[in-house]
């Protein structure tokens, strides 16, 4: 098969993240209130194995980030940050979308509650092997595209707790009813301990997610694609890990995933991570393989993917602490059986301030 690169320029103008919170602009600061500007954006040209063509587009972030001491027993919070198209596009509705929103209750030791869109409790056993600027959530039940079925991402209308204590942490999440996404309502949960061994911090987490799916709605049931909208999907997951990302030295980490969409596939998932960190954090080389097998439970969808895997590398330089030049190249095997294969690969330029 010909290889093709996909060569992607990135240039980002304002990179301030939650990540990167001790960068964000400072609006407002007192003794029991802080409110700070978050925000990112980011410019791409590409292509792939898929397309010859190259394309740009654009993306930005931007938002707020609040916290109020209330008394010595506990405080309120509320977080909201958009994704922004940078240029224009066809569909209006894709140039302000809400990425994540929420308002909650810090209750210090006992935990936080906070109520809006985000990510579920189950997404802490699995973002340990989310590394890359760019890629590396290719496979895994809870990351598929489903159309209908995608319970995966951020999504709205949840209300999640989570507290830590002495190594040991806890969180439980409800999903509210979603029509739009076949979802009658969800619940996530995970646990997990964190020690250390010399200097290193090091891990283990599991976690169990399950969502109720609306089968009453005009075109629930099984669709041309193979899908069954309105399934019922349960999933479990378990990750370990040794090491802080981006910090100087060695971060390992492995998550083990097994998904059931009801009435339309069951699947194991593997993915795994490397990363090393120089001494002086100037340089970060990080490695991941992910591999997932397909059981179908339906025949009209034999045609789709039954094997899946992807090797992702990224190689990314500290210029500064806030201006960083990265590299990303991902190889999928999109049907390990039928060697659909596609390559792809990125330069980028990320400036924070």
């Amino acid at each position: 098969m010909k290889q093709k690169l996909l060569s992607t320029i990135v240039i980002s103008a304002v990179a301030l993240t939650t990540s990167l919170s001790a960068s964000a602009a400072n609006v407002y600061k007192d003794d029991n209130s802080k409110l700070d500007v978050i925000g990112r954006v980011k410019v791409n040209i590409n292509n792939n194995d898929a397309d010859s063509v190259h394309r740009e587009s654009g993306t930005a972030r931007l938002g707020l980030d609040g916290k109020t001491k209330v008394n010595d027993a506990f405080g309120v919070f509320g977080y909201i940050i958009y994704d922004l198209a940078a240029q224009e596009t066809e569909n209006v509705a894709d140039r302000l979308k809400i990425r994540e929103a929420w308002v909650g209750f810090d209750f210090n030791e006992f935990g936080k509650v906070s109520f809006g869109r985000y990510t579920d409790a189950f997404y802490l056993v699995t973002k340990v092997t989310d590394l890359f600027v760019d890629w590396g959530k290719y496979n895994g039940v809870t990351y598929w595209g489903l159309t209908k079925n995608d319970f995966g991402g951020r999504k709205d209308g949840q209300v999640k707790y989570q507290v830590k204590y002495n190594g040991l942490q806890f969180a439980a999440s409800y999903q509210f009813k979603q029509s739009n996404k076949y979802i009658n309502y969800g619940t996530g949960f995970s646990a997990g301990y964190t020690g250390e061994i010399g200097d290193k911090s090091i891990g283990i987490l599991a976690g169990y997610n399950h969502y109720d799916g609306l089968t009453n709605q005009p075109d629930s049931g099984y669709h041309s694609n193979g899908l069954f909208y309105g399934a019922d999907k349960n999933e479990a997951a378990v990750s370990i890990f040794y090491g802080d990302f981006g910090a100087p030295g060695l971060y390992a980490a492995a998550v083990y995933n097994y998904g059931k969409l009801d009435r339309t596939y069951k699947s194991n998932g593997v993915e795994a991570a490397l990363s090393y960190t120089t001494p002086g954090t100037d340089w970060t080389f990080t490695a991941n393989y992910q591999y997932a097998h397909n059981g179908d439970e339906k025949l009209s969808r034999s045609d789709l993917s039954v094997l899946k895997s992807a090797w992702t590398g990224e190689i990314l330089y500290r210029v500064t602490p806030k201006f960083n030049i990265y590299t990303d190249f991902e190889h999928r095997y999109k049907s390990v059986l039928k060697k659909e294969k596609e390559d792809l690969a990125t330069i980028g330029l990320i400036y924070n301030f």
